[in-house]
């Protein structure tokens, strides 16, 4: 079984080596309104310690953005040397399909109506990942997504060919309930592992990655 695992909000070449080392195949990097955003010029030189030196494992670089200007996102991803754009904020299908660079949608999901209205839409992105929703933030609340809505999320998703990210309150404490519950392709992971907004607790981020593998050799075994 395999399940992507990204950790998100990372502000440091510290906390991303620990990530990728423990496991996970996508760090990312808030380039938006958040206690954890971080400049472009951070973002790049996160990037390139960690890709210059060939030291650690293949890893792709997601960078997340809110209502950003089409110009203005193209050249970030660009400039911190980006994989891909995580898309977090209002913009709709038609919008997202000037892009032309890579990115996938992220949605906030309240309810089983917010899955078929939001994830049903004509997204033009091999994934999308659903968050919970939040009034007072596009992400990184530590809110959890109510298992009916992410299962419901992750059938239409998937029946429209999308990859399928899970994200909202995930932790160690709760992240083998969600593999096992809802299965999804992959998790996106940001304050469940945190000392602090923006800092990332060792020992919980180990916590994490235990606890997905446990999960998994569980199903392995059922199977």
């Amino acid at each position: 079984m395999r399940i992507k695992v990204k950790i998100c909000g990372i502000t440091n070449v510290e906390d991303a080596e620990l990530a990728l080392s423990l496991g996970a195949d996508e760090l990312g990097f808030v380039l938006a309104p958040s206690p954890r955003r971080i400049e472009p010029e951070t973002a790049r030189a996160i990037v390139s310690a960690l890709k210059g030196v060939g030291r650690m494992a293949p890893f792709r670089a997601i960078g997340v953005f809110v209502n950003e200007d089409l110009d203005a996102m193209r050249d970030i991803v660009s400039f911190a040397g980006l994989d891909a754009a995580q898309i977090h904020g209002d913009e709709a299908p038609a919008d997202c399909a000037a892009f032309d660079f890579g990115w996938y949608r992220a949605l906030r999901i309240g309810s089983v109506y917010d899955a078929v209205a939001k994830v049903g839409e004509p997204w033009e992105c091999p994934r999308l990942l659903v968050d919970a929703a939040s009034r007072a933030a596009y992400g990184g609340t530590g809110s959890t997504i109510g298992t009916w809505a992410a299962i419901a999320a992750g059938a239409i998703a998937r029946d429209r060919g999308k990859e399928y990210f899970l994200a909202g309150g995930i932790s160690p404490r709760n992240v083998a309930s969600f593999i096992h519950s809802i299965g999804p392709d992959g998790l996106d992971v940001s304050s469940g592992v945190e000392e602090a907004p923006g800092k990332k607790s060792r020992e919980k981020l180990e916590a994490l990655f235990r606890a997905i593998g446990q999960a998994k050799e569980a199903i392995h075994a059922a199977r």
